[in-house]
């Protein structure tokens, strides 16, 4: 059975915005710009799983003046290898994954008894044959032992925002509210913090809010004044 499903967009020095994807053979659909300066549209969808973009009039300096542009959800908890924003229905509604959390009621360290391990989760775990393969958050459970017997009681992990390609630091994000496609999961990073909490590890997460590269969809919309 399908359900409405809404899907908007904060674009509100722009003049005009459309929403493509797979349920629409990638044609577009109008989207209405409201007083609060959102873009929205509403699609019927079955449960499932899909992709999308929105086409905006973009004031970027990258573009000439309200150029058409196609352009990645700002707002995206998920992003393909095409850059599309990924969404999942389930239940006549959106969800982000299936993950069901384990162990909230376990006691952590209080600030003042930290120690805290800066980690970057490709470079810490490695990979399982080949010492340059691309580390990811399962890897890193698997050492979470190794941690404790050094007494660690809490990781920072270094930003695992979308940032472009598979190899970075993370201080270049493109999409902020994504996570890292090449660490794995959005499930495998919650078994991550989840498994950090059943051994009293508490989880920091880093994060660059300040600044991002010259396509990531908030650059691509916006960048010049009304």
């Amino acid at each position: 059975m399908a359900s409405s499903i809404e899907f908007n967009l904060f674009a509100p020095y722009n003049k005009g915005a459309a929403l493509i994807g797979s349920f629409s053979d990638w044609e577009e659909i109008p989207m209405e710009k409201g007083k609060d300066g959102y873009f929205r549209t509403k699609v019927e969808l079955e449960d499932g799983i899909y992709q999308y973009k929105f086409r905006v009039q973009s004031k970027s300096w990258f573009f000439e003046p309200d150029q058409w542009v196609d352009i990645t959800d700002p707002y995206a908890t998920d992003v393909d290898n095409q850059e599309n924003g990924v969404v999942r229905v389930k239940g006549g509604e959106r969800i982000v994954d299936t993950y069901v959390w384990q162990h909230d009621d376990k006691p952590l360290p209080a600030d003042y008894e930290l120690v805290i391990y800066e980690l970057h989760v490709g470079d810490f775990s490695g990979g399982e044959d080949d010492k340059f393969t691309r580390g990811k958050y399962k890897h890193v459970v698997e050492k979470l032992d190794h941690l404790v017997e050094l007494g660690i009681n809490a990781i920072e992990l270094l930003p695992v925002k979308e940032y472009p390609g598979d190899y970075s630091w993370g201080y270049n994000p493109r999409h902020f509210f994504a996570t890292e496609s090449s660490y794995g999961t959005t499930e495998e990073l919650k078994n991550l913090i989840d498994q950090c909490h059943a051994r009293g590890i508490r989880v920091l997460m880093d994060g660059i809010y300040n600044h991002s590269e010259a396509s990531a969809p908030l650059t691509q919309i916006s960048s010049r004044a009304s």
